[in-house]
């Protein structure tokens, strides 16, 4: 949607994206045809603002930018996105998101991560819930650097917002379809208006189904790869007054896809040996099964007090699930054959209040929120736990229950001083406190009589450690461990805008991030490893600009920034013990980030726009706490240099028919995906993904008829490496895929 920059903007807790063209006197002395820069307005200040005026490094996309795109979920968006990284971990059931090398690299899902996710101004709490389905979205934002004083939720790395599009003012459906490769099949339809007077509802629903799989199983001969998700979007956006909104939404969805097999060089089983090099070929013995289920929902209430004066509450709900069932030994025996069972539920309430007049932005805001996680999860090793002198045991796991309730108290303000010169002030005060339960490490024995070993000893009947379970008699190794962790922060942000240079913005600000500690949610045979890890922070300093020249037919926006980073919290093999290295998350020492992005639209010709990115990261520990961790090494999921393009033009022809080419290619230089002991099997070489989309449309684009191709170079890269009691395990993106596709709006 287009529209004129000084249109009446919309209440400042609903989070909109749209493409627009100032009306600006540069671009009215501009003759008819000639190209035009469009701008996108953003809200990433909780206000309707022109990207190129926010003193904030922000990459933006409209919603037809990620249709486009082919953006599927989260972690499509880092391709084209400087400096962000997502790595989609245990199949799409888990993500790992980081911002300029900060990021939580945690697969327990009990940790907040670093880097907020935001669906429609509500944060989600656990990594578990990052891998959503994108689709009939208004717009993505990617802020960068600390976030707290404008946001419910404080995060150290940035922030990334999704919005769904709303309810227009005319009735609008539209519905898609692609069918692609192994038997890959998307079906999208949305649709909605106004149903009665200042009421308007939107529908949207999404399902991808896919045949047949990429990878096969030597141990059954069948492919593995089969998707199945669905998910679907209710909004109701009633504006009983003018002064008055009311958006109400209701999302959810699943996942019953197949676990993706690991490939791994298992080393206590040479049968893989002659396998190796094939990426997509690995050995399973036990079941692989995914159960997803995500259920939520939201109510934005705004409310424009007087002139200046706007009251905002936003209230959100969600309640997920996730089972998952994988082979994480690669092989036919059963070594580390895998589920993890995680409940999670929380609620979230914001409330703001803001004045804006012609010299001065004051936002006051408050937020309360609690979350609940329960977890169990299991490794049967029947052909494993002899060998670390566990014998006659079949699994081992390790359960725990988690509350947490964050409340804060933040405030933004903007003084404009003179013409030129505006500054901007921001303080944050947080409370966290969470209590860790019913904590511990089990092993599953066939009986009373056999197993547990000296790690585990079995302990007599009627002992409340001993638990008869499906699969034999469940015995806790040390009694259920209880902790608590309570924190409280004042951080805030300083910073000064620069606008006397003509189409120009220069920035500086110095931040203070923040995030709480809490508690590792994976096996420890030592309850002390149970004891907690402490909150890190962070110390940002920016500098950057945005600027369009070139008769406004260019946008140049850059920053760099030095990040001096205390007590970061790590997640990696960290605790050894005779079954082998065990995974946790500590305190893994102090770090610099020192960094830069360069952002480039330009358009050429009309029709045909080009977009470049590119990020610097030089990443450092400074200093180490853990024997494993070596000072002067790299952060994970940190590549130096990262890259992207798009290229996209639109041209007309014929009878009301127009074409469209679009080309995207995204680099990443090398990574490691773990730093403890500076294992050379988690280096990850520098690769390139190349994508492409071309079609033709009708009239006002009504229909469109398109074909499309990602990683049409066929390159093989890895997506996560993961270290474990028998080896290193790999993960891979997807092969070349193509297809095509067929839209139509009414």
């Amino acid at each position: 949607m287009i529209k004129s920059i000084r249109q009446a903007a919309l209440p400042i807790g609903t989070l909109t994206i749209t493409l627009t063209i100032q009306a600006s006197p540069a671009f009215a002395a501009q003759a008819p045809g000639e190209p035009l820069l469009e701008e996108i307005v953003v809200t990433a200040q909780k206000r309707e603002q022109v990207l190129s005026d926010v003193g904030v490094a922000v990459t933006a996309f409209t919603g037809e930018d990620a249709r486009r795109l082919g953006f599927s979920d989260p972690v499509d968006v880092a391709a084209q996105t400087p400096n962000l990284n997502v790595n989609n971990t245990f199949g799409r059931s888990l993500a790992n998101v980081s911002i300029r090398g900060i990021g939580l690299n945690d697969y327990a899902v009990n940790n907040n991560p670093a880097a907020g996710i935001y669906i429609d101004d509500v944060y989600l709490v656990s990594p578990a819930m990052l891998n959503f389905q994108l689709f009939d979205l208004e717009g993505i934002e990617v802020l960068k650097g600390p976030q707290g004083t404008l946001y419910g939720k404080n995060t150290t790395a940035g922030t990334v917002k999704f919005a769904s599009r709303k309810p227009g003012d005319e009735a609008q459906a539209n519905l898609a379809v692609e069918y692609g490769r192994k038997d890959r099949l998307v079906v999208e339809g949305a649709g909605g208006g106004q149903v009665a007077p200042g009421l308007g509802v939107r529908i949207a629903a999404q399902t991808v189904q896919q045949g047949e799989g990429f990878q096969t199983n030597r141990t059954t001969g069948g492919d593995v790869g089969e998707i199945d998700r669905t998910a679907y979007r209710i909004l109701v956006d009633w504006r009983p007054s003018e002064a008055v909104g009311i958006l109400a939404t209701l999302h959810g969805g699943q996942d019953r896809s197949d676990p993706p097999l690991l490939n791994v060089n298992n080393r206590l089983d040479p049968s893989d040996d002659a396998y190796f090099e094939d990426e997509f070929s690995s050995a399973a013995g036990g079941p692989l099964r995914q159960d997803v289920e995500s259920f939520g929902g939201s109510l934005s209430i705004d409310w424009a007090v007087s002139e200046h004066w706007t009251i905002a509450s936003v209230t959100g709900y969600a309640d997920f699930s996730r089972f998952y069932q994988e082979d994480r030994d690669g092989s036919a025996l059963v070594h580390l054959d895998g589920f993890y069972d995680n409940d999670i539920e929380q609620f979230s309430q914001e409330l703001r209040a803001t004045y804006i007049d012609d010299s001065l932005v004051l936002i006051f805001g408050a937020f309360l929120g609690w979350d609940e996680v329960d977890t169990r999860d299991q490794f049967d090793s029947k052909d494993l736990l002899p060998q670390f002198g566990l014998g006659g045991s079949t699994a081992v796991g390790n359960f725990y229950s988690q509350e947490t309730e964050t409340k804060a108290l933040f405030g933004h303000s903007e003084w404009r001083l003179n013409d030129d010169w505006r500054l901007n002030l921001g303080l944050r005060y947080t409370d966290d406190r969470k209590d860790f339960s019913n904590a511990f490490t089990f092993v599953i024995t066939p009986d009373l009589a056999t197993g547990g070993g000296a790690l585990c000893p079995l302990r007599p009947a009627g002992d409340p450690a001993v638990l008869r379970v499906s699969d034999g008699i469940q015995t806790g190794c040390y009694p259920p461990v209880e902790n608590d962790y309570q924190v409280s922060d004042l951080s805030g942000k300083a910073g000064i805008d620069y606008t006397g240079i003509d189409g120009a913005l220069i920035y500086a600000s110095v931040s203070k991030g923040f995030k709480s500690g809490g508690f590792q949610g994976q096996l420890a045979f030592d309850p002390a490893d149970l004891a907690g890890f402490e909150e890190e922070t962070l110390l940002a300093y920016e500098i950057g600009f945005k600027s369009r020249f070139a008769e406004q037919r260019v946008r140049l926006n850059g920053a760099a920034f030095l990040y001096d980073f205390e007590d970061l919290q790590f997640y990696g093999p960290l605790f050894d013990s005779p079954f082998g290295p065990l995974f946790g998350i500590a305190n893994a020492g102090n770090a610099e980030i020192l960094g830069a992005e360069l952002e480039l639209v330009w358009v050429a010709v009309a029709g045909l726009d080009i977009h470049l990115g590119l990020g610097l990261l030089d990443t450092e520990l400074t200093s180490s706490f853990l024997p494993g961790v070596a000072k002067g090494s790299e952060l994970p999921n940190s590549p130096e240099v990262n890259f992207n393009a798009r290229i996209n033009y639109d041209w007309r022809f014929g009878d009301g028919l127009g074409g469209n080419f679009l080309l995207a290619v995204a680099y990443k230089d090398k990574v490691s995906y773990d730093i403890v002991r500076q294992p050379p099997e988690t280096l990850e070489d520098g690769y390139w993904l190349l994508n492409a989309r071309v079609g033709v449309s009708g009239a006002n684009d009504a229909w469109s008829l398109y074909l499309w191709g990602r990683n049409l170079t066929d390159e093989r890269y890895r997506t996560q490496v993961l270290t474990s009691s028998v080896g290193f395990g790999e993960s891979y993106g997807e092969p070349a895929t193509y297809g095509i596709g067929l839209s139509y709006a009414w």
